[in-house]
């Protein structure tokens, strides 16, 4: 999808080139469950549920204009496998899901990693996206601590091309650390 398909505000949306990598390292083609924690514009939820129509999907966000645009994003779209649930994680889900995306974790990244570890099935897959540098090395630094396996790391620098008097140029964005891996098998 592109990124003009969406409602948007105020609130920051996952640019269409990082869903794409994010949405394929979670590796959702057999999946059933797949919770998005800080959801935003709701851009991966949706994304998501659009393209795995068989897919249950669990939106988790705080922000009550994120939470207007999701609900918006997913009543465009039509799509009946999305639960948009307000609250701050981690919270209370029965069962166990495929996969967990990581858009926004509030200062409970610790909290947040160990209910991931938790609520995934064996080689679940856990897929989380940062700007801020520090926040990237914490959660390397924990996910290796806590056991998760197969850590992939990958840095997005993405320049769009616009015009900039009688010529064009590539204006970069900011660069995105995404952080792929999987509960261990047990």
């Amino acid at each position: 999808m592109k990124n003009s398909d969406f409602i948007t505000g105020r609130v920051p949306i996952t640019k269409e080139e990082v869903r794409a990598v994010s949405i394929m390292k979670l590796d959702l083609v057999n999946a059933k469950r797949f919770i998005d924690v800080g959801a935003g514009t709701g851009s991966i939820s949706v994304e998501a549920a659009y393209n795995y129509p068989n897919l249950e999907v669990i939106s988790i966000e705080r922000n009550d204009d994120a939470l207007d645009l999701i609900n918006k994003n997913v009543e465009k779209f039509n799509l009946k496998n999305v639960e948009v649930i307000k609250a701050y994680a981690p919270i209370d889900i029965e069962g166990e899901v495929d996969a967990i995306f990581l858009g926004g974790t509030g200062n409970r990244l610790d909290e947040i990693l160990l209910w991931s570890k938790e609520k995934l099935v064996s080689g679940g897959r856990l897929v989380a996206n940062f700007i801020i540098v520090e926040t990237f090395n914490e959660t390397l630094r924990l996910l290796r601590e806590y056991g998760f396996e197969n850590i992939d790391v990958s840095v997005m620098n993405i320049s769009k091309l616009e015009k900039l008097g009688r010529g064009e140029y590539f204006k970069p964005l900011n660069p995105i650390y995404i952080i792929s891996c999987e509960k261990g098998r047990e």
